[in-house]
């Protein structure tokens, strides 16, 4: 009997992933109606185009590339995936070499999904730990992103994930010059200060502050961020099926990650 595993974060209001940085549109929710009022209820949403668990894809850097409701469903159902255990914690950074040690003690398959297993999005840890979840967790360092797509280029490979809550970390502009200052220094987009931080944030400083995300895009190789509960799954290769929101002409999208076990 298959054992099904729910690797999506929940969306509840003011949720770590997509409330830290200057581009970030906290999720939000208000009552439009009440089962007391008007016998059933309606919520209005507000939230950022990739909160969340989400999928990012090559049209985020290239505007050629398929968007978010052009993909080929064939390519994110029911996939084999292969688990790499590489774990980090706080601050840390999943390194070249923990991926290629990790990958030469898994049974991979040729086209498989990998799936980077480092702890952190485990345990509702994000209830626990607010924004610092989002800003201060484990993240992929370059050179682990480049020796990971030169693994998954050998395998004809093309889509990862992983539970960390961002790839990289906006660790040289971003997190000093705004995320790490008080939440109530930092008003989201789209307020004027966000703008105005945003307009002086260049494509070099973007890319010195997000290398493995832009590893990835150029090699071409879809990725997943944001995993949860990978904890519970017990086996080392699994089945998964990702589901993007359909949002027509987006360049990156939440997702809906479900890992069977068989």
């Amino acid at each position: 009997m298959s054992k099904y595993i729910d690797c999506t974060m929940p969306f509840y209001d003011y949720m770590p992933v997509g409330n830290v940085w200057a581009w970030d549109v906290p999720f939000r929710t208000e009552p439009i109606t009440t089962h007391e009022k008007n016998s059933y209820e309606l919520w209005m949403i507000t939230m950022h185009s990739e909160t969340g668990t989400r999928l990012m894809i090559k049209a985020m850097q290239d505007p050629n590339a398929p968007t978010v409701d052009r993909l080929p469903l064939n390519e994110f159902l029911n996939r084999d995936a292969v688990i790499l255990d590489v774990p980090c914690g706080m601050d840390g950074a999943v390194t070249a070499e923990q991926v290629r040690s990790a990958a030469g003690n898994a049974d991979i398959r040729k086209g498989d999904i990998f799936i980077l297993r480092t702890g952190w999005g485990d345990d509702e840890r994000y209830l626990e730990l607010g924004d610092a979840y989002a800003r201060r967790g484990p993240c992929i360092s370059k050179e682990g992103a480049e020796e990971l797509c030169r693994i998954m280029h050998e395998n004809e490979s093309s889509l990862a994930g992983s539970d960390v809550a961002y790839w990289g970390r906006g660790d040289k502009y971003q997190g000093p010059l705004w995320a790490d200052r008080p939440a109530w220094e930092r008003n989201p987009f789209p307020s004027i200060e966000a703008r105005r931080f945003l307009a002086q944030y260049t494509a070099e400083k973007a890319i010195e502050d997000w290398e493995s995300p832009n590893v990835m895009t150029t090699n071409n190789i879809s990725f997943i961020g944001a995993m949860v509960n990978l904890n519970q799954i017990s086996k080392m290769r699994v089945k998964l099926s990702v589901v993007p929101m359909k949002l027509k002409g987006a360049r990156g999208a939440p997702c809906s990650v479900i890992a069977e076990e068989i």
